[in-house]
């Protein structure tokens, strides 16, 4: 729950840096857009999810989005990453979680190469694996259930149409507890990716 606290609270800093701060050059701001604008995304993802009888799960994975940038400051957003890891708890079962999200994007601001964003995600998640309990025994299956969350982060042109786009998310899925009940988790996503961008519009 700290992690998550202190994600929170980055978040927030982040937007309210990027809201305090202005649009550089004349007229237009520099990542203007005169229509629709389209950009694919692929990346590694880190998944963190606590176990509350084990401390957490990290997974490890691969992140794949679609962008569609509708003005300056707005766009949409489709996401989807599949993480896992192997033997996890020592137990020779492996977990794994299958996210999918839609939702809108915003701009705050963009300086020279760089810009921010910040995206609110709602969807699907499939979590499976094992939780050990605290008796000795165990736990396993798969939850399937609606799952939403807020992140953001930022964007930054290297050449051409590639940009390197870094982002963390809070995730709110669920996932069965050691009394094998579908409970809430909170789920922290880091990913690191390289963006193509399809049309003559870079950030």
């Amino acid at each position: 729950m700290k992690i998550m606290r202190t994600t929170s609270l980055l978040v927030l800093v982040l937007v309210a840096r990027s809201l305090a701060q202005t649009w550089v050059g004349t007229g237009a701001a520099p990542g203007a857009t005169t229509g629709p604008h389209l950009n694919i995304a692929v990346g590694y993802t880190s998944f963190m999810m606590p176990i509350p009888s084990a401390s957490r799960v990290d997974l490890n994975g691969v992140d794949l989005s679609g962008r569609m940038d509708l003005s300056p400051h707005w766009g949409a957003v489709v996401d989807s990453t599949y993480a896992s890891a192997a033997n996890v708890f020592g137990s020779q079962h492996n977990f794994s979680a299958f996210n999918s999200y839609i939702g809108p994007t915003f701009y705050p601001a963009e300086h020279g190469k760089t810009r921010t964003f910040i995206h609110a995600l709602a969807g699907v998640s499939r979590i499976g694996g094992i939780v050990p309990k605290p008796d000795g025994g165990s736990v396993h299956g798969w939850a399937g259930r609606f799952s939403y969350g807020v992140g953001g982060g930022l964007e930054r042109h290297l050449s051409g149409p590639f940009s390197l786009r870094l982002s963390s998310d809070y995730l709110r899925t669920a996932f069965y507890d050691d009394t094998n009940v579908v409970r809430p988790q909170n789920n922290l996503r880091l990913t690191a990716g390289f963006a193509v961008h399809l049309g003559d519009h870079l950030p």
